[in-house]
């Protein structure tokens, strides 16, 4: 059940809910200039990041492309995870479109969608020669991502509560990584490196504010 919840293609979700229900000043600006934005934004992310990765699974499974909807293989995960990849692309190039057009608001979480962006490439070039887990590598860099935000992008009311949300992603963390230990899904030198790439490359990029 925790696997299922704190599945990889839901992290994107995740953070926006926790990113734009944060007070700070670029949401109070946003959210002013454009007050039905949040639940646009939010349908359209579902749509690319969660409904076409989970159609695409689906379609490659009846088609016996993969064996398993959980592709326990690995060279079964390449293919899902470079159209999924594709799709984050076209996600993030449509939000950048949109932030443009809003005067740069969208600002601090561009560079979160970016960083998820890079994260998946990197996960793709490592599981050409090895299983990494994917789902640590996700749970970590949603805490690490959200970390970062709350530090570049200080909220202006709610400090207990964004506070309070870092410290539950964090362990999360650790519930994460323990569910795909016990279940054998992974080895703790997998999770592990999921984990530590993860946190790691997510908050970089999201504290430094780097994107394309």
């Amino acid at each position: 059940m925790i696997s299922l919840i704190f599945h990889p293609v839901f992290t994107v979700i995740y953070s926006y809910i926790i990113y734009f229900n944060i007070q700070n000043i670029y949401n109070q600006m946003l959210f002013l200039a454009a007050p039905d934005i949040y639940w646009a934004l939010l349908c359209f992310l579902f749509l690319m990041a969660v409904i076409f990765p989970l159609v695409t699974v689906f379609v490659m499974y009846k088609n016996k492309t993969i064996s398993s909807i959980s592709m326990p293989k690995r060279k079964e995960r390449l293919p899902v995870l470079v159209l999924i990849g594709i799709y984050y692309l076209m996600t993030y190039y449509i939000f950048q479109y949109w932030n443009a057009a809003m005067l740069n608001l969208f600002h601090p979480y561009l560079s979160f969608l970016f960083s998820g962006v890079v994260l998946l490439l990197f996960l793709i070039i490592i599981t050409f020669f090895w299983k990494i887990s994917i789902h640590a590598a996700s749970i970590s860099g949603l805490c690490g991502g959200m970390m970062a935000e709350s530090l570049i992008a200080q909220a202006v009311s709610g400090q207990q509560e964004v506070i309070f949300i870092n410290i539950i992603l964090l362990i999360l963390i650790g519930i994460v990584c323990f569910s795909r230990i016990y279940l054998k899904a992974h080895t703790l030198y997998q999770t592990i490196a999921g984990m530590i790439l993860g946190f790691s490359l997510v908050f970089s990029l999201v504290f430094f504010k780097i994107y394309i």
